[in-house]
């Protein structure tokens, strides 16, 4: 199943220390993307379950590893802060958990649905090495629970996407979309502006004829 682009909402802080907050439109997903080094900043709040992703740097073709992973008691906050000290290879996590109301929360069958449909999109991506040694088994759901679950999955290759980590090779002869954002457009004279009149050209001095000996 290929995810479909979302609506994306961010939100920048003035501190650029905090994470930056990432919501799907009319979604009930939240996310967060969180610096290693801003890891410890992360607030209580999301010491709830959920799933995330561990990322690694793109390399000079657009290739990078990932680690999938869920987190239930205590939660993510804690898991992540966990994984400071297990793995050191990534240098960006992205936390997903429900955030439609402050008092649910993913069980744990919810939270490892989400990290076994994560590994097998990431696992079929050509731009992907998951790190992961095998494949987490997750619990099997009712049609209605994956159904509620699917939204959870359609933003996260627009998240990814927008930081920088695409999951296929671009296509031979496609734009590379790497212009500005912004082009600079050329100002174009008004319909009904008269023209300038002539600007008068200044005097030349004399050209003084130049005798050639035979």
């Amino acid at each position: 199943m290929r995810f479909a682009p979302s609506q994306l909402v961010v939100s920048l802080s003035y501190d650029l220390n905090n994470p930056i907050k990432i919501r799907a439109k009319h979604k009930v997903a939240g996310m967060l993307l969180l610096d290693r080094d801003h890891a410890n900043r992360l607030e209580r709040g999301w010491n709830v379950p959920g799933a995330y992703l561990l990322l690694d740097r793109p390399d000079t073709h657009g290739r990078w590893g990932a680690y999938v992973g869920k987190a239930t008691n205590p939660g993510l906050r804690h898991r992540v802060l966990q994984q400071l000290k297990d793995r050191d290879h990534w240098y960006r996590a992205l936390l997903i958990r429900y955030e439609s109301n402050d008092d649910e929360t993913l069980n744990s069958s919810e939270a490892g649905w989400l990290e076994g449909r994560l590994y097998d999109h990431l696992a079929k991506a050509r731009q992907v090495d998951l790190r992961n040694r095998n494949r987490p088994q997750d619990p099997t759901l009712s049609d209605d629970d994956e159904t509620s679950l699917i939204d959870y999955l359609l933003p996260v290759e627009s998240v990814l996407r927008l930081i920088g980590h695409t999951l296929y090779p671009r296509p031979a002869g496609a734009p590379d979309g790497g212009g500005p954002l912004v082009k600079r457009i050329r100002s174009r004279p008004e319909a009904n502006k008269p023209a300038p009149p002539p600007q008068p050209v200044p005097d030349q001095p004399p050209t003084r004829a130049r005798r050639w000996a035979p």
